[in-house]
């Protein structure tokens, strides 16, 4: 209870992402409901009075709410609006006392999932929870798979990867920003990650510290990690010392990189050039993978033969977007277009125009390409492939 509570009110809390039963005192005193378990659900129970309002923080990470509801009290009513307008998602059921039929259809019009009897028992409130129960797991399954991941590959070192993961993700976190979309890289070349150096950022935490949580990995660790670019990207760094690549647990960079897409709308990953289980394990659970190849023979050599692989692990080859960096005007490339495109046996989807002082000025800088010339070449074609990646998406939802 918290100081400045009245002495009426308290909260128990027994976990995180739980339904909270809201009770006054008398209807406390009088409930037959068990506190722990009910149905499957972690339960939590909350003494307010049935006109007192909801603390803001109680049900930011709630699964449903049970709330008494006093039909002949005004606060009452309005407290369960304010319930509805500020959790449009968060399955509702309305507790109330020998409730009436015109009641019941009002609270159900109303947006409310259910109406329970008060005295609160735990045979209705299992019955309750259980029929609400395909509705919770529908909202945080869907919860679950929204954030949308974008591997980026590279043929060979050096080929400028890590280039466009740190462009294209700041410029569409930019992008994002009026819609309140966000976006999160992670640095996952362990050993000779650069993401946070080409955005002149510094941290100590880096992704040792998620990897080393174990269970204990949440959003709020997470979001500590994470540093926030002036685009409006999250990144989370590179280990800083180097990090043996056999070394980590696949499970929980799976579980790292899946809270991610559970906090973020975009996660883009940046990963090493050396294959391994995870690695590739991530790459198949992305929607678009981004392979960046340069016009040279080496490069596509080894580009096929990461096609080659990828393919034998029926990655659907649509989501393979190959991008040709460092592209010259013709007259200058000793190797076209359509003659890379014919020894890698898959289409080139972007290019991207070779302006190497402008790039490397902006990368010493720390800053983004666009930010030093936004009408140069290089720019715009940034843009593209962060517009093509979005269409890709939104044409595989």
């Amino acid at each position: 209870m918290k100081a400045d509570q009245p002495a009426g009110d308290w909260i128990l809390n027994v976990g995180e992402r739980c339904v909270h039963l809201i009770l006054s005192e008398a209807e406390i005193a009088a409930a037959d409901v068990p506190v722990g378990e009910v149905a499957g659900f972690s339960v939590a129970l909350t003494m307010l009075g049935a006109g007192s309002a909801v603390p803001s923080d109680l049900l930011a990470k709630a699964k449903g709410v049970v709330v008494e509801v006093q039909p002949g009290m005004e606060a009452s009513l309005r407290r369960l609006s304010a319930l509805r307008e500020d959790y449009p998602k968060l399955p509702i059921i309305a507790a109330v006392r020998d409730p009436e039929l015109s009641v019941v259809r009002a609270l159900l019009k109303a947006g409310i999932e259910d109406v329970i009897s008060l005295p609160l028992s735990s045979r209705e409130l299992t019955a309750a929870l259980t029929e609400t129960r395909e509705r919770i797991a529908h909202l945080h399954a869907h919860e679950a798979k929204a954030g949308r991941l974008i591997s980026v590959i590279k043929s060979v070192g050096g080929v400028g990867a890590t280039t466009l993961a740190t462009q294209a993700a700041s410029l569409e976190a930019r992008q994002g920003k009026q819609s309140g979309e966000q976006v999160c890289l992670f640095d996952l070349d362990l050993q000779f990650g650069n993401a946070t150096t080409f955005l002149g950022l510094t941290s100590p935490l880096t992704l040792t510290d998620l990897l080393e949580a174990g269970n204990r990995v949440d959003a709020d660790l997470l979001r500590s990690v994470t540093l926030e670019t002036p685009s409006g990207l999250h990144l989370v760094p590179a280990p800083e010392d180097i990090f043996p690549i056999e070394a980590v647990n696949p499970e929980q960079i799976y579980r790292v990189i899946d809270l991610a897409t559970r906090e973020f709308d975009t996660v883009w990953l940046d990963l090493p050039g050396n294959w391994t289980n995870w690695s590739l394990s991530l790459v198949a659970r992305s929607q678009v993978v981004l392979l960046v190849v340069e016009l040279t023979i080496p490069s596509l050599r080894q580009a096929r033969r990461q096609l080659s692989l990828l393919r034998s692990q029926d990655i659907d080859g649509t989501h393979i977007q190959v991008v040709a960096n460092r592209v010259e005007k013709k007259l200058f490339r000793s190797i076209g277009l359509d003659e890379a495109q014919e020894a890698l046996g898959h289409p080139i989807a972007f290019t991207i125009a070779n302006d190497f002082p402008l790039v490397n000025a902006a990368l010493d800088q720390g800053v983004l390409i666009d930010d030093l010339k936004s009408k140069s070449k290089v720019s715009k074609d940034f843009r593209t492939i962060v517009d093509g990646c979005k269409q890709l998406l939104e044409g595989g939802e």
